[in-house]
């Protein structure tokens, strides 16, 4: 965190507070407002979850055209905790909270990282995921800190959080913003840029379409902890999320989820985080 500023955190984020907010003004969802809870969800006979399509192993379609990956799994667990059938919508990480504040998701489990800025527009529950956000480029490309960074072309996923992290450590770069992580992941193997924001899971999607590629990690920039994500004020739903996810942590089933998709056990997730509350008062 050392090397992304407030006064940078304010701006991508802060834009889209202030989207999610005046939609929710506005009252261009009703439902936004309204509670919600588990059985309200067994009531209307599905939930609906927002989920990235193009972001291995988090989100991606099989060739079935069926919603897969870790986020998946995690999702269908929560549709049988409910014991409803689970609708998944893919969303893009530009389209994610406007997704959620318009009422088109029941909540977003879609590698949405915890942030301050974040919390004042969605509400969090206690996370379930964490991921490493990282700077990455061929081995013969000089980085060895920020100001390396003055003049490279750089891509990212847009209003991501390697968004966010090389935008606030590089404002002398050109910063190339694409719709999603697989299309910035094309620029950069297509030789369009010189460094991709990055997290570390990138190596298993990059992996699959360029085996041979040669990258390696240049700067960390920090670790992100992943929440489910809903409307504001739905207290009730986020008692009930954040049993789920004890639930799933203490019986094993977010630990044979972990090893499924990324290879390792769960990490020790704090429990707190300053800012960003996993309950509603």
């Amino acid at each position: 965190m050392s090397m992304i500023s407030k006064a940078a955190s304010l701006t991508r984020w802060s834009r889209l507070a202030g989207v999610a907010i005046t939609l929710a003004a506005l009252g261009v969802a009703a439902s936004a407002a309204q509670a919600q809870s588990f059985e309200e969800l067994r009531k209307n006979g599905k939930i609906v979850i927002g989920i990235q399509g193009e972001n291995p192993p988090w989100g991606f379609v099989d060739g079935s055209n069926q919603s897969v990956g870790f986020d998946a799994d995690v999702g269908n667990l929560l549709g049988k905790k409910i014991g409803v059938p689970v609708v998944f919508e893919r969303v893009a990480v530009a389209n994610r909270i406007p997704s959620l504040m318009t009422g088109k998701v029941d909540a977003l489990i879609a590698v949405m990282g915890m942030y301050p800025d974040r919390a004042k527009v969605v509400q969090f529950t206690k996370p379930y995921s964490a991921i490493d956000i990282t700077l990455i480029a061929k081995p013969e490309t000089a980085i060895k800190s920020p100001a390396d960074l003055k003049g490279m072309r750089i891509a990212v996923a847009r209003a991501s959080a390697q968004d966010k992290a090389v935008t606030a450590a590089a404002p002398e770069a050109t910063i190339q913003r694409f719709d999603d992580d697989s299309t910035a992941i094309q620029a950069f193997l297509a030789g369009q840029v010189d460094a991709l924001g990055a997290n570390n899971t990138y190596n298993l999607s990059i992996s699959k379409v360029a085996p041979t590629a040669q990258f390696e990690v240049k700067l960390d920039f920090n670790r992100q902890y992943n929440g489910i994500s809903v409307r504001p004020g739905q207290k009730q739903y986020v008692e009930e999320l954040n049993a789920f996810i004890d639930e799933i942590k203490a019986n094993g089933e977010l630990d044979k989820i972990y090893e499924r998709w990324l290879g390792q056990k769960v990490p020790e997730f704090p429990a707190s985080l300053p800012d960003i509350p996993f309950v509603v008062n």
